[in-house]
């Protein structure tokens, strides 16, 4: 992986909400949801932002202790496993951190625990069978209008 890679949220097929400190992610190709929680709700929604990888390990390791090679290895595992689930996709240019909270005093940094992707397929074949992820902006159902020259 190269260290200056930046991804992007694989949309439409994906759709994500923080909430609570927990990120929930949806790909609706798949119909699979998945949860990340603690560090790695904070990664995921780093990663919206398109920060490039050198970026997201500078801003983890200024908010967590813990070893420097270990902290870029829970990162890097973790992206490449929302790479292998389709949930990220190669970014364009890398942006910068959009006024990132202060980083906590000294004393203040929880170690770095390194993330885990929960992926659930109990709904999978209802996700599937749901119209919902099909609608565009016009709603549903949406009834196809006859060509007036025919």
């Amino acid at each position: 992986m190269e260290f200056s890679s930046t991804w992007r949220i694989a949309a439409p097929a994906v759709l994500s909400e923080t909430v609570d400190g927990e990120a929930i992610i949806v790909n609706l190709d798949t119909g699979a949801y998945y949860s990340l929680t603690g560090t790695g709700a904070e990664i995921w929604d780093l990663l919206q932002e398109g920060v490039s990888l050198e970026t997201l390990l500078s801003w983890i390791k200024g908010h967590y202790t813990g070893e420097p090679q270990q902290i870029a290895a829970g990162v890097t595992a973790l992206i490449e496993e929302l790479l292998a689930e389709q949930l990220l996709a190669p970014g364009a240019a890398p942006a910068a951190l959009a006024d990132s909270p202060a980083n906590p005093a000294p004393g203040d940094h929880p170690p770095f625990i390194a993330p885990v992707l929960e992926k659930f397929t109990d709904m999978a074949e209802l996700l599937l069978l749901d119209p919902i992820h099909e609608v565009d902006a016009e709603g549903w159902p949406h009834p196809v209008m006859p060509d007036p020259g025919v």
